[in-house]
């Protein structure tokens, strides 16, 4: 059997790129990277965590907000982190309102399918990284450490990669 991955789960917007007022990345004027992302995704990268991301997209194919709004800066916001040497291994979207009782929405586990039957995942040394509760409550659901990003503070992404990565060296004799 190979060795389990270490899964890097990370929200999109108000994670790896800030949140427009109007809450929607619908246009490519509205994305902003947040700030330290990019390196500390090479961190993690080159500690050996794949990224998976995770992502509530209220709406998603409605009048409001037609696909191609979506898929247009979606594709620009990939294109941006595989530049710099990120890449994600598989990007998963609720498209539904919090009022439709959906399974797939986060904090619930539907979103990522059969995903853990697919995938052989180390969730103990995995992680989420979220802007949310419901993110926190996410990793919870799927078992894995969960992190809350604070968007606004340039030294967020920095002080959780810190945590995961610099922790005290354990041995079991």
């Amino acid at each position: 059997m190979s060795n389990p991955l270490r899964i890097a789960f990370v929200d999109r917007d108000g994670t790896l790129i800030r949140e427009p007022a109007d809450k929607q990345v619908d246009r490519l004027d509205k994305i902003e990277l947040v700030p330290g992302v990019i390196p500390a995704l090479l961190r993690l990268r080159d500690a050996g965590y794949r990224f998976v991301m995770v992502s509530n997209q209220d709406g998603l194919g409605t009048d409001s907000f037609p696909e191609d709004d979506f898929r247009i800066p979606q594709e620009f916001i990939l294109e941006i982190f595989t530049s710099q040497g990120i890449e994600f291994d598989e990007v998963f979207v609720c498209p539904h309102f919090q009022a439709d009782n959906c399974e797939c929405r986060k904090p619930l586990p539907g979103l990522l399918g059969n995903y853990f039957q697919r995938v052989e995942v180390d969730r103990d040394n995995s992680l989420m990284v979220g802007d949310r509760k419901t993110d926190l409550g996410f990793a919870r659901n799927i078992s894995v450490p969960g992190y809350l990003l604070n968007p606004e503070d340039p030294d967020s992404w920095k002080e959780i990669v810190r945590t995961v990565l610099d922790q005290p060296r354990k041995a079991t004799v």
